[in-house]
């Protein structure tokens, strides 16, 4: 299996989280670029150009070591992990494109408590009273997000959600993969199918691109490949449980990054609702630790 090398350092939690806030940076970046393309190009092309890109330059640095990155025994479940990450990716892209900056973090937030709901489901017997308290409160804060209007009816407001509901799945398959599969090996495999998932939608909407769009849509993918790794090294060294709040950092980086470059204003509600979502995934976090010291 291919890993990476540890340092022989003992290394603080911090560095974790540090590398947490980072990912959060570059995600922002990254965001920040996709919603700046133009709106002719599709979802699906801006992926096949992400994921393209990225598993060509994993497949360029480990060269060396191509047959032994490319040994899975888990081929199903990381062709269904390529597809939950395609489908969390498109959403997401769509998202971005259509939705304030601000408006589409606030509900990617859903994810984390829908990946502790489904670890829940999979994982344990029955849902917890907590549990169902936490879901009720993160869907409360979607509601404030969307307004109770007819506005609530648009369909650009889902592909946050649907876009969560994917990235959630994706998080849960990891713990099969993980087991016999190196997180190099599964990252290569997850944009491996990601490109593959987007060809034929991206073929059927392709649009001309320009040479500045071309290094936009680079930078994108670099910054993906980045992002995961940061991940990667992250989780390697800190427990994820200490690493769960930073993850909502993205949040505030979102707002400010769409107020200062793209000029867009966020509502307090988008703040409320934001809110109760990271709060209902904290309450949720506070009731499991009080859970296992009490079965211990």
């Amino acid at each position: 299996m291919i890993t990476f090398k540890k340092p022989t350092l003992r290394l603080n939690p911090f560095y974790g989280a540090g590398l947490i806030v980072l990912v959060a940076l570059l995600t922002t970046i990254s965001n920040g670029l996709t919603h700046s393309l133009p709106k002719t190009l599709s979802s699906s092309q801006i992926l096949f150009f992400k994921s393209g890109i990225g598993f060509l330059l994993v497949v360029a640095w480990y060269q060396a070591n191509l047959k032994r990155l490319l040994s899975t025994e888990n081929l199903k479940w990381q062709f269904l992990k390529g597809f939950a990450g395609a489908a969390g990716n498109g959403f997401w892209i769509a998202a971005v494109q259509v939705l304030p900056l601000a408006d589409s973090s606030a509900l990617s937030l859903t994810s984390a408590l829908m990946t502790t709901a489904g670890a829940y489901y999979f994982f344990s017997e029955n849902p917890t009273r907590p549990l169902l308290w936490a879901i009720g409160v993160g869907f409360l804060g979607v509601l404030v997000i969307l307004k109770p209007s007819s506005s609530i009816f648009n369909f650009y407001s889902l592909y946050p959600l649907l876009s969560a509901l994917a990235f959630s799945a994706s998080s849960l398959i990891i713990k099969k993969v993980a087991v016999k599969d190196s997180s190099q090996t599964t990252l290569c495999y997850l944009l491996l199918f990601m490109a593959l998932c987007s060809f034929l939608p991206a073929v059927y909407y392709w649009q001309p691109v320009e040479v500045g769009t071309v290094l936009r849509l680079v930078g994108i993918a670099v910054l993906y490949l980045l992002g995961q790794f940061a991940l990667i090294e992250a989780y390697t060294y800190t427990q994820a449980a200490f690493l769960a709040p930073f993850k909502f950092a993205r949040f505030p980086l979102a707002i400010l990054s769409g107020w200062l470059f793209f000029h867009e204003h966020f509502s307090w509600s988008t703040l409320a609702g934001g809110g109760l979502i990271i709060a209902s995934y904290f309450y949720l976090g506070a009731a499991k630790t009080k859970e296992r010291k009490t079965i211990s």
